[in-house]
């Protein structure tokens, strides 16, 4: 399931599914664009349970999604800069532990989500 939440109104996050606590249920990621924070929100069914930090947003990037690039179970994020530049930073629970560029798109393409 797709969750899209506006969070300003410039910024707008796909959850797409995100497990981060594995415990079978979607949660939310949210970021504040002032701070450049992530943050995870634990949800059971649509009932908060708990939350968390996740990494600092590098300046110049744009949060576009999460998806598990790495196959190791936990959501990673996905990032697009102005310059038109991927990136995915893999992470393992909220902990960032690696990350590596993709692509850069073509001006006749944007990244919408992963």
């Amino acid at each position: 399931m797709d969750v899209f939440i506006r969070l300003h109104r410039e910024q707008t996050v796909n959850c797409r599914g995100a497990d981060f606590n594995r415990d079978g249920r979607s949660d939310y990621l949210l970021f504040n664009p002032s701070t450049r924070q992530s943050a995870i929100r634990y949800l059971s069914g649509v009932k908060w349970v708990g939350s968390a930090y996740g990494p600092t947003i590098a300046s110049g990037y744009q949060l576009t999604g999460t998806a598990d690039f790495n196959g190791d179970g936990s959501p990673d994020y996905v990032f697009y800069a102005s310059t038109r530049q991927t990136a995915i930073w893999y992470l393992s629970g909220v902990t960032r532990v690696g990350g590596a560029y993709g692509p850069t798109l073509t001006a006749d393409w944007n990244l919408v989500a992963p």
